[in-house]
């Protein structure tokens, strides 16, 4: 997911997005809760945190970005001068 995110292809990231919340939901639902609670199943389980953070992380980013570009956009083609005040430009 994070290869699609950081390329833009954003369909396929929201389609594997998608992908990804049907699996978890199966996954809640089982009864067995043998895996899971299993050493190995915590090791998958946190790597699956660390990994969802950094997808986040990369998205709220791409978000930023994006929202930033928009803004300049619309300042350019021919927003109100007020648009152009609220832009912030430090970094």
């Amino acid at each position: 997911m994070e290869k699609f995110l950081i390329k833009q292809d954003m369909q396929l990231f929201y389609d594997l997005l998608s992908q990804r919340e049907r699996l978890q939901t199966i996954i809640c639902q089982t009864a067995d809760d043998n895996y899971k609670d299993s050493p190995e199943g915590q090791r998958v389980l946190n790597e699956i945190q660390q990994v969802n953070q950094v997808i986040i992380s990369k998205l709220q980013s791409r978000m930023l970005v994006s929202k930033r570009q928009h803004q300049v956009r619309e300042t350019y083609s021919g927003g109100s001068p007020t648009d152009a005040s609220r832009l912030s430009w430090r970094r």
